[in-house]
């Protein structure tokens, strides 16, 4: 078998086939090089190569400086300069890792930037991520003390709220909602069942507040709260007194729509708008009052709005979880599988008073810290210490996303 095979060895290949093999081998070759390259990056280079992407970015970005001088009790004339920068991050991409003709580790980054803030924020904002969500807690405020067809009015209103803010997030894809539960009862109930909501760094409220039928007519001047819309269902008419349906006496109901969605810890609402509609409801035979086909279609593209108003302003968000526990080597944020956190993720750990705006200033960069998923719940995700000061981290800090695309 050796004789037969080496004739063929021997013979000359054409031109064309001979550079073609050495353009593979030589392809080959370098691919090779480079993934053992990227494998033998150990966890200290990697951090170092993102430390250095943000170093490059934070120079890009336009930068203040603010130079003070003053002189000492010994008459010595003492400076001290402060760089910050306009650049607000949503999330850090990570191509690949390599090293450079040096031999130095580097990183194909890609910062995902919300922008100067100097400049408006954008209409539309692109996801920050494909996997990772927002997870936005729901949670009702409603009235108490309704007669029972004014509560099955209520509810029909929940029920088309509820339906119009999950499409919304399942369209968008950058966040996600949930219905904040009722908590276990008692020590020993919150033991054996745990928590029933999963910590979340956005909660919407919905609050529904009974008010007269005068309120929700059209106003003929602008109201004094411009986020204030009323909607008029036909069926009502003004007279010279109160609005009355025209056909019947089927029950009816005004309400104040408010709508919230605040951020855990800020002072002010992000997004707030508010809705004044009148509801009418229609009954077939014996069966349960609903609201009215006239209601539905009125109220749809104005509760559709306030849904996508939400997303937009979710999607210009970063999602930038908190660390809400540093032991040592091991971390805590605040952001789980209900958000796709997975085992194995790398994170940023990063000061979020002073990174990215302060990141030209002296140690700041070095502060930072590389870690990975090691397990994950619902509502948040334990790391493990890979690279950096791990003692520098505490709570509050932030986490960035840093890990490789597939």
């Amino acid at each position: 078998m050796q004789r037969s095979a080496l004739p063929i060895l021997r013979r000359p290949f054409p031109g064309i086939g001979r550079v073609a093999l050495g353009l593979a081998l030589v392809g080959a070759l370098l691919t090779g090089q480079r993934s053992m390259a990227a494998e033998v990056l150990s966890a200290e280079e990697r951090l170092a190569a993102v430390r250095q992407s943000l170093l490059q970015a934070a120079l890009e970005a336009p930068t203040k400086v603010v130079a003070t001088s003053w002189i000492d009790e010994q008459g010595v004339l003492r400076e001290m300069n402060s760089f910050r920068n306009g650049m607000q991050v949503r999330g850090v991409r990570i191509v690949s890792y390599e090293r450079d003709a040096k031999g130095q580790p580097s990183a194909d980054v890609q910062w995902d930037k919300v922008g100067d803030a100097s400049d408006k924020a954008p209409a539309v904002c692109p996801p920050a991520s494909d996997r990772f969500k927002h997870l936005v807690t729901l949670q009702w405020d409603l009235p108490s003390n309704l007669a029972a067809d004014e509560r099955r009015m209520l509810e029909s209103l929940r029920t088309l709220v509820g339906e119009r803010l999950r499409a919304s997030a399942s369209a968008g894809g950058q966040w996600k909602l949930r219905d904040k539960l009722p908590e276990p009862q008692g020590a020993y109930a919150r033991a054996l069942l745990g928590e029933a909501n999963p910590a979340a760094t956005w909660g919407v409220t919905v609050r529904l507040v009974q008010v007269p039928a005068a309120v929700a007519q059209a106003p003929s001047k602008p109201a004094s709260d411009p986020n204030a819309v009323a909607v008029r269902v036909p069926g009502w008419f003004t007279g010279s007194g109160s609005p009355q349906l025209y056909w019947d006496n089927a029950p009816r109901l005004s309400v104040r729509l408010e709508l919230t969605l605040q951020e855990r810890d800020a002072a002010r609402p992000a997004f707030q708008r508010t809705l004044h509609v009148d509801l009418l409801s229609e009954q077939t035979g014996f069966g349960a009052v609903q609201l009215s086909e006239a209601t539905r279609i009125a109220l749809g593209p104005q509760v559709a709005h306030l849904a996508e108003s939400v997303g937009a302003m979710l999607a210009c968000r970063a999602f930038n979880p908190q660390v809400t526990m540093a032991d040592g080597p091991q971390f805590q944020i605040d952001a789980g599988a209900a958000s796709g956190v997975q085992v194995g993720d790398e994170w940023v750990l990063v000061n979020g008073q002073q990174i990215p705006q302060r990141s030209l200033d002296a140690g700041v960069i070095a502060q930072t810290v590389l870690a990975r998923v090691s397990s994950v719940s619902d509502g948040s995700a334990q790391l493990q210490w890979l690279a950096g000061p791990q003692k520098a981290v505490q709570a509050q800090w932030r986490a960035w996303p840093a890990r490789s695309l597939p």
